[in-house]
Order: structure tokens, then C-alpha cells, then sequence
């Protein structure tokens, strides 16, 4: 937990540096000047949130385990608007101060927002010889994934420990599912790489073992007694790879599914999907090439992490 408490107190200290410099822009700078900067902060700040935030490009810039909070700048940038607020003399001070406050508290919400609350409390299933496992929560299937993942590449690992790193509260971020993973990894052969891919092409090619975690569109809730998805939700699976069928071959921490075959129309009520594998940093090959995709459930056993 320490990543995440040295990376709270420095995003802290640059809120308030944010904040000074956008006090002291407002009373120093003419107004031509401050329009611009405040012009120039809105445009990156929209650059960032369209290009960078909650893209695999953020885990790329910042790849490390508190990435979940020094990549959210959302509050740097509130706090640099509410300096520029608290200065602004054409507001009455009562107001100018509730802007303040208001820009100030959605600052420390941003930023703290993904520590706060407990994880979910995992059952221990007593299947320790199997590779992938159900969830035993709702909210874990994410955590599920990520440990599942790590115990196929030989790394011991479990849902309720995953759960912890990778921040599950009533669901998980893919970034949670990364810090996770990075923590885990840390001091192996093991490294993380994140990439967004296309649910179009999700069944063409092929798509490496990984956890793919997804978001789903409107018309999935029409297809939900099909998929089990759900318009409101996300979820996240193991991608096991591709079969000689065209489809993808998926484990589904969900209880009332696991192995399952997913066709093109099972992947078009998915509307995002971020895949996160280990690679070597030796450049090994995956323990997990050759295994026989066309057959998954057949090597759902630890000691295929050994090949």
C-alpha cells in the first residue's frame, strides 16, 4: 500500500501547487493572458480525457502500480481552476469561496475516490489445485481473472489477495486490474502490457492468453438470456485464445458459466475491451504456447504453468 500513499501525498502537494499557481495567475496576469492559459488547460485537459484517460496509452506513459492515481490529473487541474476561482475579484466573496470549496472537494474526491471503502470478502473455494476459478462475490470477477492469470504463468495468487491489489469496491478498473498484476509480477520474469482491442476482430487472428475486461452497449440488455451481459455493468473474462472455429475461447469467472466458445455474435453486444497479458522480460516464451485451444477445459490444471 505504500505506491499508493507516496502517490496521494505527491498528487496533494501538486493540487496545491496547482492551486497557488492559478491564484497568483488571476491576480498578476492581465486578463487576455488568463483567458488563454484557462483556454489552453480546458483544451489539454479534453485532449487528455479523449485520448489518454482510461486508454492502454496512460499505462504506457506511467507504468507503474499507482498509475490508478498519479494518471488521474483531474484534480490537479480542478485545483488549478479553483486557485483561479478563490482570486477572481468580479465574485462576490461568499460565492467565490462555495466555488471554491465545491471545486476543492470534487478535487479530493477524484483523487481519493479509488482507495476509498473495503474490498469484497472472498470464500475460499478449496479447489487450490485448479488454475482458474469461479468468483465467490459479485463484485470479483475481475480479481478472479487477474489471479487466475497469474497462476497460469506460475505465480501463486488468489482471488481475496487480488482483490486488495487490484482496488475492488463494488467493481474493479482495468487500472486496478493493473496495479494488481504489476504488484504481483514485481521481481519475476514477468512483466504487464495493456492493449485496447476491437470485439470485432476479437475472433480473427490471434489474441494471446490474457484478461479481457469489458464494457457493454445499449442493445446488449436485449441479448442479455443469450450472453449474460448486462447494460450496466462491466465484466471481465480470461481470453484463452482463438479455436480453428472462429471463435474465442474464454474462461467466465462468472459460477453459472466458465468455458465457453464466444462467436461474433456474442461480441458484438461488446463495446470495449482492454486486454491485459504478461509478457517475458527475457523475451521467454509463454508457458502457455501449444496448449490446445480448441479443447480448454481439458488443461484447467497447475501444472500446465510448468511447461
Amino acid at each position: 500500500m505504500l505506491d499508493l500513499v507516496f502517490s496521494l501525498l505527491g498528487m496533494t502537494v501538486l493540487c496545491l501547487t496547482a492551486g497557488l499557481c492559478g491564484g497568483q495567475l488571476q491576480r498578476r496576469a492581465s486578463k487576455p493572458v488568463v483567458v488563454a492559459v484557462l483556454a489552453f488547460v480546458t483544451i489539454g485537459m479534453a485532449a487528455y480525457l479523449s485520448w489518454v484517460w482510461n486508454r492502454p496509452l496512460l499505462a504506457t506513459i506511467l507504468p507503474f502500480s499507482n498509475a490508478i492515481i498519479v494518471g488521474n490529473w483531474l484534480p490537479v487541474v480542478g485545483a488549478f481552476f479553483a486557485g483561479v476561482c478563490l482570486q477572481t475579484k468580479k465574485i462576490v466573496p461568499g460565492r467565490r469561496v462555495l466555488l471554491g470549496v465545491t471545486l476543492s472537494s470534487l478535487c479530493g474526491y477524484s483523487l481519493l475516490s479509488p482507495v476509498l471503502g473495503n474490498a469484497p470478502e472472498c470464500r475460499v473455494t478449496g479447489q487450490g489445485d485448479r488454475l482458474l476459478e469461479f468468483q465467490t462475490t459479485d463484485q470479483t470477477c475481475s480479481a478472479a481473472c487477474a489471479a487466475g492469470l497469474l497462476r497460469m504463468h506460475g505465480i501463486d495468487a488468489t482471488e481475496d489477495e487480488l482483490a486488495r491489489l487490484c482496488l475492488t469496491r463494488r467493481g474493479t478498473h482495468w487500472l486496478g486490474v493493473f496495479r494488481g498484476l504489476k504488484i504481483k509480477t514485481a521481481g519475476t520474469e514477468w512483466d504487464v502490457v495493456v492493449e485496447e482491442v476491437s470485439p470485432q476482430h476479437l475472433t480473427k487472428g490471434s489474441h494471446p492468453p490474457g484478461v479481457l475486461a469489458m464494457t457493454f452497449a445499449e442493445r446488449s440488455a436485449e441479448h442479455s438470456f443469450e450472453s449474460g451481459f448486462a447494460s450496466t455493468m462491466g465484466h471481465a473474462v480470461i481470453c484463452l485464445g482463438n479455436s480453428e472455429w472462429e471463435t474465442l475461447e474464454v474462461f467466465d469467472p462468472s459460477p453459472d458459466y466458465g468455458f465457453e466458445s464466444w462467436n461474433a455474435r456474442i461480441l458484438a453486444d461488446v463495446e470495449t475491451g482492454i486486454m491485459l497479458r504478461l509478457v517475458s522480460r527475457k523475451g521467454s516464451p509463454s508457458p502457455l504456447d501449444g496448449l490446445d485451444t480448441n479443447r480448454p477445459s481439458t488443461w484447467n490444471e497447475r501444472r500446465v504453468a510448468s511447461r
